[in-house]
């Protein structure tokens, strides 16, 4: 009876036996795709070289760039972008912070109730890139509605045209300009056209007493057909002691002047220089500052008692100049006499003034409409 017992059991081992073979060759067959899936699909490798990544803690401070002008990079871009969106910026995107940008996160953070300094920080950011931040919204003072790349600047009213002071002297409806102690030089004034005496003037006409001395050149060109009629009359060594003067080279001279009275005369200061002012000019004060002066001599004598003296005294006017300050004038022009100082206004002018005998504070209140009552 036991027999048959034995037999189902060993039946059943057996059974169980081949399944185990089965199913292990089934597992082998399985192993190369298996392998061959492994090496197409490598295992992913953590970022940080770590699998155990912590959150952060969202109450932590963050690290947050500042962007300011001459910035560069992915975080301008991104800045110079969300500006765009905005409206505060317009024109190329470049990741390049330059004024432009500069222009437009200023406006961005006076209407965004931040501190306008032009720097991105973390409260600008905290702003710029949340739902909170107010689109750009057009200011009326402001020179222009949208900042660019190239920031827009207030243009500077361009100033009331003047009448051209420096073409031969002349500064209102073609009369010639006035400069004496009580007419400074114009603010606006600027010689129209120097030259260089040692270089422009024939040494057969006339000597130029030192280097570096400069005039304009229209009224070089009339004291040089002066010199050269006086000379065809038998009137020559000519010389030419001054031109030209910036208002620094005037103090220079005024300055040496006083300090010359105050060492060689015992003079007190005050009273030095009121004496210095009845020969020299103050500076501002000058003709030698419009380049249409010029103080002539002869070398080695005293120019008031010498035969060509006379003579340009008497014919100057016929080519544009006038003796400036004559003994006869000196109350009103506030100069002692000088009879080497000639100063070019124009034959227009010249010629009336000597035809009438007007200096020319006289000839410009009778008429250029200047008013000397109160001086």
């Amino acid at each position: 009876m036991r027999e048959p017992k034995t037999m189902a059991g060993i039946l059943v081992l057996l059974v169980l036996i081949v399944c185990c073979l089965v199913y292990v060759f089934k597992i082998a067959a399985l192993y190369p795709k298996v392998q061959e899936e492994i090496h197409m699909t490598p295992s992913p490798t953590p970022v940080y070289g770590n699998t155990m990544i912590v959150t952060p803690d969202p109450a932590a401070p963050t690290t947050v760039p500042i962007l300011k002008n001459g910035s560069k990079g992915i975080n301008v871009t991104q800045l110079q972008t969300r500006l765009a969106e905005l409206g505060y910026l317009t024109g190329q995107i470049d990741g390049v912070f330059g004024n432009g940008t500069e222009a437009a996160l200023i406006a961005f953070q006076s209407q965004n109730g931040l501190t306008a300094d032009g720097i991105a920080g973390e409260a600008t950011f905290s702003i710029l890139y949340s739902d909170a931040a107010k689109a750009y919204t057009e200011v009326t003072q402001a020179p222009s509605p949208v900042p660019t790349l190239v920031p827009t600047q207030t243009p500077t009213p361009e100033p009331t045209p003047t009448p051209d002071v420096r073409t031969r002297g002349y500064v209102v409806d073609g009369m010639p300009i006035l400069v004496n102690k009580s007419h400074l030089l114009p603010d606006t004034y600027e010689p129209y056209e120097l030259v260089e005496l040692n270089s422009y003037c024939p040494a057969s006409v006339v000597k130029i007493k030192y280097t570096d001395m400069w005039a304009e050149k229209e009224a070089v060109d009339a004291l040089l057909s002066l010199l050269e009629a006086g000379i065809a009359q038998g009137e020559g060594n000519w010389q030419i002691s001054a031109a030209y003067r910036t208002v620094a080279q005037q103090q220079t001279l005024f300055d040496r002047q006083v300090n010359s009275y105050i060492k060689n005369n015992g003079l007190s200061r005050s009273k030095a220089i009121s004496a210095t002012r009845k020969t020299v000019a103050d500076p501002g004060t000058s003709e030698h500052h419009l380049g249409l002066a010029f103080d002539i001599t002869i070398p080695g004598k005293t120019f008031g008692s010498t035969s060509q003296a006379k003579w340009l005294a008497e014919n100057c006017w016929d080519y544009g100049f006038i003796l400036r300050y004559t003994e006869e004038k000196q109350q009103i022009t506030g100069f002692l006499a000088e009879p080497w100082h000639f100063r070019y206004v124009g034959t227009e002018h010249s010629r009336i003034m000597h035809e009438e005998n007007l200096c020319l504070e006289e000839y410009l209140e009778a008429y250029g409409n200047i008013t000397f009552e109160d001086e």
